[in-house]
């Protein structure tokens, strides 16, 4: 979906604008073209680039300090729960590799 959204936005910056254009050239339904339109006006620049894999050695940095923002009172919620989205914003990971931490992988 991503990569379709892609070829879209660089079919239309070749000049091919129209749906139904859009929609031969990409070889999907028209409503398909029609949901990747809707959806990529409230795409951001950093929605149409892939992520690079991180390193061994930068995961192992996130994983040290995920733990060390385990031993921080303020990444707990007033229950004494830890504040999972706070971290994955704080560190702009996901909240499958904050999890992936607490679980011990």
């Amino acid at each position: 979906m991503k990569t379709r959204r892609i070829a879209i936005r660089d079919l239309i910056a070749q000049g091919i604008e129209e749906p139904k254009e859009l929609a031969k050239e990409l070889k999907v339904t028209m409503p398909t073209i029609k949901r990747d339109l809707d959806a990529m006006e409230s795409m951001s620049e950093e929605d149409f680039s892939f992520q690079k894999r991180e390193t061994s050695q930068e995961i192992l940095d996130k994983k040290d300090t995920i733990l060390k923002m385990l031993d921080d009172e303020k990444y707990y919620t007033p229950n004494g729960d830890i504040n999972i989205a706070k971290i994955t914003q704080e560190l702009k990971t996901s909240r499958a590799t904050v999890l992936s931490v607490l679980n011990g992988e």
